[in-house]
């Protein structure tokens, strides 16, 4: 018996020791997941939660006049809006400021464009002026040229395309041919150098030291310093593309895709012709089915974040690195026009996406229901709607 007690003794002290140290590791151990909780997800380690919801953005009408003139175009601007008319004079808007007139055409304005840091306006006229505007110097005279075809037998077309780069130097502009002009001369365009399968641009677009065209199926990539053909890159299908930041959005008719253009790889179904090079398409980065339903996908906007792509009036705003809808706006316009004529034509959409990514630009266009809306006096009787709206942001 006596030989035992020091036993007891030593182990109840042991024991106390454990308990202690059990208490201070329980302690640092709620020290330790209370940091975890607060810190954890806002550096990224953790699992991550769930996605913020976004709320779809408020539709903003547009006016359809603008200082007494009939509205024929719009373009988006850094906090501004450029308005083409009816008399041809085009017209800066902003939120603190009214109306300022830019320059005039001498005939209706058909097409407006900006180049990508939103400095340089090019405007065109349906009798085929161009004028180029520095808006950083508005009271500067316009540069003006003629637009001309490639072909003298089908003079006259007004460009349904229209690119300028930020150095507000080169023009482009598609008619039968693409043609750049070189505004610091006065000579004719440099016709572009294309193929059979590529022809009737979709899209034009200067991104950095290249001009990009894409078409029903494929896309064209020349070197803006040579104006060479420096690459050509096919689709996985036929539908409608969207360029820029170096990448294509591209739409068919249930998905909308990312596609890398400077990134080729073979098209496995293809089989090269002999002596040439295996056909390529472009690497897709994301792909997202939009719809199930078999309708055209129209792509919108890309700000390198967040992409937009419209079917049957409907806006998606799609986040390609996680493949979620962010949200949808519908368009209160109708996806298939008023006609007696059989089928009933489907409504227009035409985009203009700001060169600081924040304002998307929507114009809605069904024809006159008895009159050919191609003419003049179809294009006054047509029905316009166009809309404003913030660019969302996940």
């Amino acid at each position: 018996m006596t030989a035992r007690a020091p036993r007891r003794a030593v182990s109840g002290r042991a024991l106390a020791l454990v308990l202690t140290a059990a208490v201070a590791v329980g302690v640092l151990l709620c020290l330790v997941v209370l940091r975890l909780g607060r810190d954890g997800p806002a550096h990224g380690s953790g699992s991550a939660g769930p996605p913020r919801p976004v709320s779809a953005p408020r539709l903003r009408p547009l006016p359809g006049t603008v200082a007494g003139e009939q509205v024929t175009a719009v373009a988006a601007g850094t906090g501004s809006v450029v308005y083409g008319t009816q008399n041809g004079d085009v017209y800066v808007t902003s939120a603190h400021s009214g109306p300022r007139r830019l320059t005039h055409l001498g005939s209706r304005v058909a097409k407006l464009a900006l180049d990508p840091g939103g400095r340089w306006l090019a405007a065109v006229g349906a009798h085929s002026e161009l004028a180029v505007v520095d808006t950083a110097h508005p009271s500067a005279p316009a540069v003006r040229r003629t637009i001309v075809t490639g072909s003298p037998l089908v003079a006259g077309i007004v460009p349904d395309q229209l690119a300028i780069d930020r150095t507000g130097r080169l023009v482009a502009a598609q008619t039968d041919e693409i043609g750049v002009y070189d505004l610091r001369g006065s000579g004719p365009p440099h016709w572009l150098e294309g193929t059979y399968d590529c022809s009737g641009a979709r899209d034009l677009a200067f991104d950095g030291p290249e001009l990009i065209a894409s078409f029903d199926s494929c896309a064209n990539v020349w070197n803006t310093a040579t104006l060479r053909l420096e690459r050509q890159v096919y689709f996985p299908g036929t539908g409608n593309a969207l360029l820029g930041h170096g990448r294509i959005l591209y739409g068919s008719f249930q998905h909308a895709l990312l596609l890398d253009y400077r990134h080729t790889s073979p098209l496995p179904s293809a089989e090269a012709a002999p002596g040439q090079p295996h056909p390529t398409l472009s690497d897709v980065i994301a792909d997202k089915t939009v719809s199930t339903r078999r309708s055209p996908i129209q792509p919108v906007a890309d700000d390198g974040r967040v992409a937009a792509v419209l079917q049957n009036a409907r806006l998606s705003f799609w986040e390609p690195a996680t493949g979620r809808i962010l949200t949808a706006v519908p368009l209160p316009f109708p996806a298939v026009c008023p006609s007696a004529v059989k089928p009933r034509p489907p409504a227009g959409f035409t985009t203009s996406f700001s060169p600081d990514h924040r304002t998307l630009l929507v114009s809605g266009y069904c024809p006159p229901r008895n009159m050919d809306g191609s003419t003049e006096e179809g294009r006054r009787h047509a029905t316009y709607r166009r809309w404003e709206l913030d660019y969302p942001s996940p």
